[in-house]
């Protein structure tokens, strides 16, 4: 008897969940604004830029190009919520976010919690080192016993204690404080992009290289947008067809290129 209403009890939740959800499209439209949720902390995909012709500091990046061009389709100003990586996907969940774009890779486990749009990037997954230790670091079983850094709540994060689990492992929220805790020495390696190691290269061009330790990781899965777990399938429907529109007219393209530029000339001043 227990089972039965137990049973029932999880079909009514599952019932209430979807009903909450499937209008998430009309409630977008209906309050005038879609909420992201982002990281701002992570060039190129979204960080914090002083416009030089305005003097005005701005939410940058190709994903908040994205963000913005989304709300732009669906008709409704565009509000960016800077949240820690970590707390994004609890965020989504209880209904705090409309939906999360901040390079959120697309993995079996974040699919179990919320769903995600077609992928509209792909990456390679590296490992940055100092130059100097560049012939030092060739193999995994080289890092045994190095600490390693990655970002709170990332992909990297998970590949970390995967693939390197004889390494030490230094999980924090900064990707910032990830970089100069490399080039001060702290950490051995940091477990990135390979998009996003590149501007930190740029910053520190006499420090920093990425290694030949292999980073075994399948990227075809890409970056989605993720939006709550349920039948969301109108607004996916219109994030979709948005992805689809910006990628084959090269606009996307543009907006990576863009970003690059931008956040690799913040970094330079930051040198």
């Amino acid at each position: 008897m227990k089972k039965i209403i137990a049973l029932v009890l999880a079909v009514m939740l599952v019932g209430i969940c979807c009903v909450a959800s499937a209008d998430k499209l009309a409630e977008i439209k209906e309050k005038g604004k879609l909420v992201v949720g982002a990281n701002i902390t992570f060039p190129p995909y979204e960080f914090y830029w002083t416009n030089p012709e305005t003097g005005a500091e701005e939410i940058a990046g190709f994903d908040m190009m994205l963000a913005r061009g989304i709300a732009e389709e669906l008709g409704v100003e565009c509000e960016i919520a800077d949240q820690a990586f970590s707390g994004l996907i609890t965020a989504l969940s209880v209904g705090e976010l409309d939906c999360i774009i901040s390079g959120m890779a697309i993995k079996p486990e974040r699919l179990e919690v919320v769903d995600f749009s077609d992928p509209y990037f792909s990456g390679e997954q590296i490992l940055l080192v100092r130059k100097e230790d560049f012939d030092k670091y060739k193999t995994v079983a080289d890092m045994k016993g190095k600490k390693i850094g990655a970002q709170t709540g990332s992909l990297q994060a998970g590949i970390l204690s995967e693939q390197f689990a004889e390494s030490e492992e230094y999980i924090i929220e900064s990707p910032a404080v990830l970089a100069l805790d490399l080039v001060q020495g702290n950490i051995d390696g940091w477990l990135i992009t390979d998009l996003v190691a590149k501007q930190y290269m740029v910053a520190y061009p006499d420090t920093m290289q990425i290694s030949e330790v292999p980073v075994d990781y399948d990227s075809t899965a890409g970056i989605g947008v993720a939006v709550q777990k349920g039948d969301n399938a109108s607004l996916l429907e219109v994030i979709n067809a948005y992805i689809a529109k910006v990628k084959a007219d090269g606009t996307f393209d543009g907006w990576v290129d863009t970003s690059v530029d931008q956040s690799a000339s913040l970094l330079q001043k930051a040198e």
